[in-house]
């Protein structure tokens, strides 16, 4: 197999292919070689055979690479091989190193510690001296780290958390200056807390490119608890042969302790003047947060074993620590928030409608209160309402309709001009903006915004050199950069950033508002079903109450009427007054009965839907109610044709009659017209208009009411007042609506609908 088909080979940065995102494709997990300070070996198991070696192996062992190669473990270590074998086979070795044993060589006056794990199918030994001096007694490095860690643990807030870890760290290691370093989403990082000699130059606060540390990188400081480099300027030692004999590939060293690093990384180190480095992650959730890093001016510093363990289990506890700290941070902001939002969800169960239960500012507390912003808007069924400082809502209605393209229940940005080139017309108002859609079915949302923050970066070097580019003797190369002085830069179009925990309390609103609006669109499905189980109930006792109290009232009529003509003549005037009473009363109370069977037949009778031509229908309208309200002469106009419409024939026209009628009747002036029309809105809205007596607006919804009239019952021609109340009954069994403009002396015109009004 050619060297050139391995992962490890297409990573090389050569002319050809100079870019940054080199940085970002270097395999750093399978350098080939190890740093000079430990020698390595490949073996196979079960057998323990030796299958690769470094170069380097006759300083620690006492045997060349070439001649250990298929050799057993237990040809090469001495009395501490039974120990090691059943250490080997008892321990899981596949989550890093392990020391396994502590081993002496005949010619060397120094033991060998022995660390052992499993990778990429493989056992890797690494061998390293033992100290001549260890730096401190394990009982001292345990009692430091307990010390440090308590501690750690009574500190308030991650800031001062983190000024005391890297104090400390410096104190423990004896390094010369300790960085605490966090990351940003886009790799860059920034230095949150330092601890150093008085004579180095600060680093603190400053920002690194995310090219410093690149992606490569980082993912292998977040697998190992402790990464040591004891000296920059070490010479690789290259593994024999380079490739595993049986398998043909690299080494994979992500665990290793003796893992060489990748040039750009040396080189990046000796160009800030550093001699040695000890790096430790800072992990939250299983993601790297930061780092903790280690460094040395002054020349090489190797830590050994005993105070490496020391400083790995620290850094278990700091991050375990650390999460708790910048968890507590915001613990009582969260609990703040959350008690807004169940005020707020508490208001919206008592007021139904978006806008007035949370887009009014003088209520408190509101949007603006449950999360940290300048501005906020309600945008519920077309509608928008703002509180604070906004963009224009000619602006946030264009904002809507983008968002509402997003497909994101919860949209957050600090960066919207970047993302929304509109924004940039009012970043100064709205550089970030916070959205909980509340439907996925709908371009409702609640909105926050944040104003444009200016930041003064401070950039370790110019951000935009992050590495430099050389060339000699035709050779064009890739270096880290060598200028680390001061870099201001001006970041504009951003907002402070929108926290995780007020996206979930947004997130949270969201959810609850959507349970508010099942629970009550639940209560009025239930309360409709209830009303047409009542409808349908009174119409059947209309109906059967009306039926049957038309034949005892006929009866009454028919005997008034016949003593009326047997006592013809034999009464006296009082005596036929009162029998002409009874007639009248009877002839009214049918006509009372009669309307509500026509009422009741209404509700019970089954639309027929069919297509209609409105013009026919209307003369056969005007043709029915030619004769009714006295023989006035009325003018009828119609502007246009009324076209065609899906309706009940016999429904719609009772809707035409009694409107036509009633525009007829309810007229004094000496030249009286009524207009039928229709307005092309969707719906189509039908309207008969008319130059009458007009209606007062406390008696608009009165005149739906039934046998309710606004008038004396012998005015304009009598009635009983229930033409209108079965006229708008036509019209709800079409799901449409009506209803009436008018103003007194000067006409009225009665609007209707044959079908749902369409929302937004």
């Amino acid at each position: 197999m050619n060297a050139s088909d391995h992962p490890r080979s297409s990573s090389l940065i050569t002319a050809k292919n100079v870019d940054l995102s080199n940085c970002d494709r270097e395999l750093v997990q399978f350098p080939g070689a190890i740093q000079s300070h430990g020698a390595m070996l490949i073996v196979d198991e079960p057998e323990y055979i030796i299958r690769q070696a470094s170069e380097n192996c006759a300083d620690f062992v006492g045997q060349p690479a070439e001649l250990l190669l298929g050799k057993s473990i237990a040809n090469v270590f001495g009395h501490s091989t039974p120990q090691m074998l059943d250490r080997l086979q008892r321990m899981s070795l596949e989550n890093g190193p392990v020391h396994v044993v502590r081993e002496s060589f005949a010619g060397s006056a120094r033991g060998i510690n022995i660390f052992a794990h499993r990778c990429g199918g493989v056992l890797i030994l690494e061998l390293e001296l033992v100290a001549t001096q260890p730096d401190a007694p394990t009982t001292r490095l345990y009692s430091d780290v307990r010390e440090a860690v308590a501690e750690l643990e009574k500190t308030r807030g991650l800031q001062s958390f983190l000024d005391l870890a890297v104090e400390r760290i410096r104190t423990f290691t004896g390094y010369d200056r300790v960085m605490a370093y966090k990351f940003a989403e886009d790799g860059s990082g920034h230095v949150v807390a330092e601890s150093k000699r008085a004579k180095l130059e600060p680093y603190l606060g400053l920002h690194y490119p995310a090219t410093d540390i690149p992606a490569p990188a980082r993912r292998m400081f977040g697998l190992s608890w402790l990464r040591h480099l004891p000296d920059v300027n070490y010479v690789p030692v290259r593994l024999y042969p380079e490739f595993h004999p049986a398998t043909h590939k690299p080494v994979d060293m992500s665990f290793a302790i003796l893992r060489s690093v990748s040039v750009m990384y040396s080189g990046y180190l000796k160009n800030m003047g550093v001699k040695s480095t000890m790096v430790m992650p800072l992990m939250k959730e299983g993601q790297l947060w930061g780092l903790i890093s280690a460094m040395h001016h002054s020349g090489p510093m190797q830590v050994q074993y005993e105070a490496r363990m020391a400083a790995e289990f620290l850094s278990h506890m700091l991050s375990l620590l650390m999460g708790a700290k910048e968890d507590a941070d915001g613990f009582n902001e969260r609990l703040r928030m959350t008690a807004v939002t169940d005020q707020l969800v508490e208001r919206l169960s008592r007021e139904p409608d978006l806008h007035d239960s949370l887009g009014i500012a003088d209520k408190s507390p509101n949007l603006l209160s449950q999360i940290p912003a300048t501005g906020a808007a309600v945008v519920a069924r077309g509608k928008i309402s703002t509180l604070g400082i906004t963009p224009p809502k000619r602006e946030l209605e264009s904002l809507v309709a983008w968002l509402a393209t997003q497909d994101q229940m919860i949209f957050a940005t600090n960066r919207l001009p970047e993302i929304y080139s509109p924004a940039a017309a009012y970043k100064s108002v709205a550089s970030g903006a916070l959205a909980a859609r509340i439907s996925p079915q709908s371009a409702d949302f609640l909105m926050w915004f944040r104003p444009e923050h200016i930041e003064i970066v401070k950039w370790a070097g110019d951000p935009k050199k992050p590495v430099k580019i050389s060339e000699t003797d035709g050779q064009v190369r890739l270096q880290p950069r060598t200028s680390f002085a001061l870099w201001k830069e001006s970041v504009t179009g951003r907002s402070e950033p929108w926290r995780k925990d007020e996206q979930e309390i947004a997130a949270n609103l969201r959810q609850a508002i959507s349970e508010v609006i099942l629970n009550r669109a639940q209560q009025i499905e239930r309360i409709n079903r209830e009303l047409q189980d009542a409808n349908v109930e009174l119409d059947s006792f209309a109906y059967v109450a009306s039926h049957d109290l038309k034949e005892p009232l006929r009866g009454v009529h028919l005997l008034a009427s016949f003593l009326k003509r047997a006592l013809e003549g034999k009464l006296n005037e009082q005596g036929r007054q009162q029998l002409e009473t009874i007639l009248k009363l009877t002839r009214r109370m049918d006509d009372l009965i009669e309307s509500l069977l026509q009422y009741s037949r209404t509700g019970r009778l089954e639309l027929k839907i069919e297509p209609v031509d409105m013009d026919e229908l209307v003369d056969e309208a005007i043709t029915d109610c030619r004769h009714s309200a006295g023989n006035h002469d009325v003018e009828i106009r119609r502007p246009r044709s009324l076209g065609m419409e899906k309706c009940d024939r016999v429904r719609t026209r009772e809707i035409f009659t009694n409107l036509i009628t009633n525009a007829k009747k309810y007229n004094d002036k000496p030249r009286r017209w009524v207009e039928i029309g229709v307005v092309n809105t969707t719906p189509r809205r039908y309207y008969v208009r008319d130059n009458g007596i007009g209606i007062s607006e406390d008696s608009r919804e009165r005149i739906f009411e039934i046998f309710r009239r606004i008038h004396g019952k012998d005015e304009f021609g009598g009635g009983i007042g229930a033409g209108l109340t079965i006229t708008r009954r036509a019209v709800e069994r079409h799901a449409g609506r009506i209803w009436v403009e008018s103003a007194l002396g000067k006409g009225s015109t009665f609007y209707f609908t044959l079908a749902p009004e369409v929302t937004t």
